[in-house]
């Protein structure tokens, strides 16, 4: 465990093992967890999974290709018409 110390701005000084994480300007993302731990992660963390997964269902023909459309689909389910043979 490392401690540091919170100053009067509230601005708290990355410990020198962690200051390879950071970059002076990065904007950061701040949560806290259950156990009242601040976690402090680089916005690009996010970006770079997000851009990971990004299109992975865009192959897929069945699925509409906009958000809108897709939750309107979802919402409609499946009507019966179309799970009865066409006569």
């Amino acid at each position: 465990m490392t401690i540091t110390t919170i100053d009067a701005e509230l601005k708290v000084a990355i410990p020198e093992p962690y200051t390879d994480a950071f970059k002076v300007g990065q904007q950061v993302a701040v949560s806290q967890d259950e156990h009242g731990r601040l976690i402090i992660a680089p916005l690009d963390y996010y970006r770079k999974i997000l851009d990971e997964t990004f299109g992975m269902w865009q192959v897929r023909d069945d699925m509409p290709t906009d958000g809108v459309s897709y939750v309107d689909q979802i919402r409609r389910g499946k009507r019966l018409d179309d799970l009865r043979p066409a006569s």
